[in-house]
């Protein structure tokens, strides 16, 4: 892995980002039910982005569920999720940071209207409320959970990774706040 400077980042760590999605076994990626499937292809997703900005700027992202009890670390952006993890009943998956203010990259599964679904977005605090954060949410991705395109979530992640990449680098809750203000859709708290 070369490493990745702030200042000419935008391509490289698009580059980095697609290469470490490549290396997740998407087909052999299998469960009893589509909660499981898709939960474990985006711990996959999680591990990778993590280890990647762990490398590239010494920032240790913290992981719910914790990184090592997702999955064991081999080297080399390899990972091996851990199959004794209940993955059927993991309802969300969080990755993320505070400087300023927390901002983190949450999927989640959810019902609405009788449907299975899952979304990926990124959850900002951006208000207080008496005193607490209020997080804001900002849609990525959202489909059926049948219907879930692992490489849709990775093409709607893609574009945010240089501002995200920033934030981090610099410890600054700048480049993705506007970056999610002015390109993505505010789907609530």
């Amino acid at each position: 892995m070369c490493p990745i400077h702030v200042n000419d980042m935008s391509d490289e760590i698009v580059s980095a980002f697609e290469a470490d999605m490549a290396t997740i076994p998407v087909a052999r990626v299998a469960g009893e039910n589509d909660n499981e499937r898709v939960m474990k292809l985006m711990a996959h997703m999680f591990l990778r982005v993590w280890t990647r900005f762990a490398t590239e700027t010494g920032q240790k992202l913290t992981m719910t569920p914790f990184q090592y009890s997702l999955g064991s670390y081999h080297g080399q952006m390899n990972w091996v999720v851990n199959e004794a993890l209940n993955f059927r009943e993991l309802p969300q998956l969080e990755l993320g940071t505070k400087y300023a203010r927390r901002q983190a990259l949450v999927t989640e599964s959810y019902r609405q209207k009788d449907e299975d679904r899952i979304r990926l977005v990124f959850s900002l605090d951006e208000e207080e409320v008496r005193g607490k954060p209020l997080a804001v949410n900002y849609l990525l991705y959202d489909s059926k959970l049948k219907d879930f395109k692992f490489d849709k979530a990775v093409e709607a992640l893609k574009a945010a990774m240089p501002k995200w990449f920033e934030s981090v680098a610099t410890k600054s809750d700048a480049p993705l706040s506007d970056f999610c203000k002015e390109n993505l859709e505010c789907t609530g708290v």
